[in-house]
């Protein structure tokens, strides 16, 4: 039998397809072996499952949409309320460019028969090649179907029209704009960004994000090269990007406001993504209540949205608490009658110093790998067409614990022939 997480079968094939952060570092630092992060196995799944989780990610995409205009319309203080960072207000409201996609996460439990989609990552870098061509190559060496079909074609006509929009937003022919696609330096997030490239047709580089520059406020450039910069992907946090400064300990944020106010750079699902990022969206949904929304938004509303509340108080003594600038599970906790239940194996300060939301307790399924019962998480992608969210792509993630980090692993999934 394979052993999913080590072998020479298993670091074969994952070369083979060119994923090479099928192993990634180890969180802590502390470990010279990296760990596994994809798993040589295929989960099998049925066509049905993949359908309802797409037809229900389409339809959370649409109240998201209405949310990110709403959102955008707040004043300062009540984005402030919700957890957005000062530096970021006059970004967010400024940015036009809606969301280019999305990650929905989700309590997806078929035994139980709950459904609740837990977080929205709307701006973040990964778990795209694993969902968009990883499960159907593992598929196939497993003599499987692949989960879904047309991807690519999906991914590539979404990236065509959001680059577009972008190029008009500051004023300027597509075909002379030059377009950097840049995150931080490791295998996961710059070999992803190295996939996407190959849907980009303009003229393009891929980089980086320390060898990112600004010169005298006036544009961006790639250091290596002197390239200026019309439009960006930087698959980076913006939550952190207020905090950056350059090697003279200068802060760099202020630069970079000033070049998107002005329209001279356009950064693809930054500003506009973060008004969606944090998890105190999830509590706006329960503060705005059902009599907010359409008939129709507000029955996706009651059968996929969790409650969630930015008080503990309101939650009674049985909740799941994550920062509300969290990633990958960072800083979390349950809390059940009064106790504390499982903690986040990261519980570094720059998360567990921040405000938290609080949000009803979900029994997640499980599934078994290699004789060990895993938390399982299923994750949907959905991609602007111009018009909609278009679900695309399906993920399974699954973990030894019951809170999905960085210790996770991507499980590939696959249609049983």
């Amino acid at each position: 039998m394979n052993n999913p997480f080590e072998g020479v079968d298993r670091d074969r094939f994952f070369r083979q397809i060119q994923m090479p952060w099928y192993n990634l570092a180890s969180v802590n630092g502390t470990s010279a072996t990296p760990n596994p992060y994809a798993l040589y196995h295929c989960h099998p799944t049925t066509e049905s499952q993949i359908a309802n989780l797409k037809r229900a990610a389409e339809r959370v995409g649409k109240v998201l949409t209405y949310l990110w205009s709403v959102v955008r319309e707040f004043d300062a203080e009540t984005l402030l309320e919700y957890g957005f960072p000062e530096e970021t207000i006059r970004v967010i409201k400024f940015d036009r460019l809606a969301p280019f996609c999305m990650r929905l996460d989700w309590c997806w439990n078929e035994t139980t028969g709950v459904y609740k989609v837990i977080e929205a990552n709307v701006q973040t870098p990964s778990f795209w090649f694993e969902c968009i061509e990883g499960n159907a190559k593992v598929a196939e060496h497993f003599g499987m179907k692949p989960p879904e079909i047309g991807l690519k074609s999906v991914l590539s006509y979404s990236m065509s029209q959001q680059l577009q929009r972008a190029a008009d937003w500051i004023r300027k022919p597509i075909e002379q704009c030059q377009i950097g696609l840049t995150t931080l330096n490791n295998l996961e997030d710059l070999g992803t960004m190295r996939w996407l490239n190959q849907f980009v047709a303009e003229n393009r580089c891929v980089f980086p994000i320390d060898e990112l520059r600004i010169k005298d406020h006036q544009y961006l450039f790639r250091e290596k090269t002197g390239e200026a910069i019309d439009i960006l992907f930087m698959w980076y946090p913006l939550e952190w990007a207020i905090h950056d400064r350059d090697s003279n300990s200068a802060k760099l944020w202020d630069a970079l406001e000033e070049l998107i106010l002005k329209r001279r750079i356009a950064i693809v699902n930054f500003a506009s993504a973060f008004a969606l990022q944090p998890k105190s969206i999830f509590a706006l949904v329960s503060d705005l209540g059902l009599d907010f929304f359409t008939p129709e938004l507000a029955e996706t509303v009651f059968d996929f949205f969790p409650k969630t509340a930015q008080t503990s108080d309101e939650m009674g003594d049985t909740y799941f608490a994550k920062p509300v600038l969290g990633r990958q599970g960072e800083g979390c906790f349950s809390m059940i009658s009064g106790e504390v239940g499982v903690q986040s194996s990261n519980q570094d300060p720059w998360y567990t110093d921040q405000d938290y939301v609080y949000q009803e307790l979900l029994e997640f399924p499980t599934i078994e790998i290699d004789h060990r019962s895993m938390t399982a998480l299923w994750s949907t992608w959905l991609f602007n067409d111009g018009t909609h969210f278009v679900p695309a792509g399906v993920g399974l993630r699954v973990s030894e614990g019951k809170i999905t980090d960085d210790y996770s692993y991507w499980c590939p999934i696959g249609i049983s022939v």
